[in-house]
């Protein structure tokens, strides 16, 4: 996985359409004034992570409702996440996880080298980005 902090590590993304998200993202937050400590970050998904290596680095477990542990294919579950936005190679996946609005946006390539259960989730609560 990578974890982007700033504009340098962005314009590294080997995948030119999340890249190109990314870069966007940043821009509209200001690109410079961009602060990962006070904003938050962006993680983009590599082939061959696992559920529990991104886990571990958000700090919860994406397939759960932070509060309740219900898993997303499960009776009663409640996303908490804000959206999940479909795009033609990858999903997109915000996380709000403070009041003062810091949050994690991660970036899932759509494909065999995704965990399989992330993609699952994010098909089943995606919304397809306008063209």
């Amino acid at each position: 996985m990578r974890v982007i902090r700033d504009l340098t590590k962005a314009e590294h993304i080997p995948h030119p359409e999340i890249r190109c998200l990314v870069l966007e993202r940043i821009h509209e937050l200001g690109a410079d004034a961009f602060d990962a400590q006070a904003l938050g970050y962006f993680m983009v998904v590599e082939e061959g992570d696992s559920l529990d290596t991104l886990n571990a680095q958000v700090g919860f477990n994406l397939l759960c409702n932070r509060s309740s542990g219900i898993r997303f294919d499960a009776p009663g579950f409640f996303p908490s996440f804000e959206f999940i936005e479909e795009f033609p190679d990858c999903y997109d996946l915000v996380f709000v996880i403070s009041d003062d609005g810091y949050g994690i946006e991660i970036f899932v390539p759509k494909g065999p080298g995704s965990p399989v259960d992330v993609i699952a989730m994010c098909q089943q609560h995606s919304f397809r980005a306008d063209p």
